[in-house]
């Protein structure tokens, strides 16, 4: 760490003095607690889907937009910058840093979501669904500015389609695209990769959204991409969602989200573990394809 932070040092203004503990690491990078109330966070230029150059920018941009937002737990950006030299330091080559305030709380899917009794994942649904609403109430006037950093369905796909080669299921993805685009209605700022591990749960607290690098505008339901499960969590999250936001969800536009979800779990995982996880990832977007009306 000692080395990190020398290396670092010259880069990044005003960092504070080591250690500094691992609060995290993803495929794009890792974050630390730099112990004064913020955290560093590293992006590196290569991991999933897309590039680290344009993770990086997309998630400083989205920040400073929602820097004012109210009544919601969200990281406030506090510097952010690009190294010049992606291989000055040890380890993966990095694209760029961000220095955020530390928000409370852990990961919801720390601990085993569906080891909590029903009641309690009931309650957390509420409580996410409830936050989804405000966040994309407020989105709506940002939508405007947030149009220049993409569709995140639209952009993943075609980052999933560098990696498809399988022509009958390129030409359902060219399909979906179109079905996307030409959806109408309001559009909002979007999260665009809200995971359960992008939502962060303290006690007394309501959730808090971190990751913004897939952020964009579009269709509220997009942000549902990632709750293909049904079950007492996923249908608290979409009654409470409806009840506070005014408006029903329309469960098309849910399940092509989905599809397009599928596609990036292919994309990534296509060549690595056992064939047969290689198998269900194509019958998790051939199945999820023709439930948003693509059929092969």
């Amino acid at each position: 760490m000692n080395d990190l932070h020398a290396s670092l040092a010259s880069e990044i203004p005003d960092l504070p003095a080591g250690p500094w503990p691992l609060l995290g690491e993803g495929v794009w990078g890792t974050v630390h607690d730099l112990g004064d109330g913020t955290v560093l966070k590293l992006v590196r230029q290569n991991g999933g889907l897309g590039t680290g150059a344009s993770k990086h920018f997309r998630e400083a941009s989205a920040l400073r937009l929602l820097g004012g937002m109210t009544g919601l737990r969200l990281p406030q950006l506090v510097d952010a910058g690009r190294f010049e030299n992606a291989y000055g330091f040890s380890g993966p080559p990095l694209a760029g840093w961000l220095r955020l305030g530390k928000l409370a709380g852990r990961p919801a899917d720390e601990g085993g979501l569906y080891a909590l009794k029903t009641e309690e994942r009931e309650r957390l649904g509420e409580e996410i669904g409830a936050a989804l609403a405000d966040f994309h109430d407020e989105g709506r006037a940002l939508a405007g500015e947030a149009a220049k950093l993409g569709n995140p369905g639209l952009r993943s796909i075609d980052e999933a389609m560098a990696r498809i080669s399988a022509p009958e299921q390129r030409a359902r993805l060219e399909r979906l695209k179109e079905m996307i685009a030409a959806e109408e209605g309001e559009r909002v700022l979007l999260h665009g990769d809200l995971n359960f591990s992008n939502i962060l749960v303290a006690r007394g607290e309501r959730p808090g959204f971190i990751d913004f690098a897939e952020a964009g505008a579009g269709l509220p339901e997009e942000d549902f991409r990632h709750f293909e499960n049904p079950g007492p969590l996923r249908d608290a999250i979409f009654r409470t969602y409806a009840a506070i936001s005014g408006r029903a969800i329309d469960m098309q536009r849910v399940r092509m989200a989905i599809a397009v979800n599928a596609a990036c779990s292919l994309a990534i995982g296509s060549n690595a573990g056992h064939p047969r996880e290689g198998m269900r990832r194509v019958s998790f977007l051939d199945e999820a394809l023709r439930a948003a009306g693509i059929e092969a």
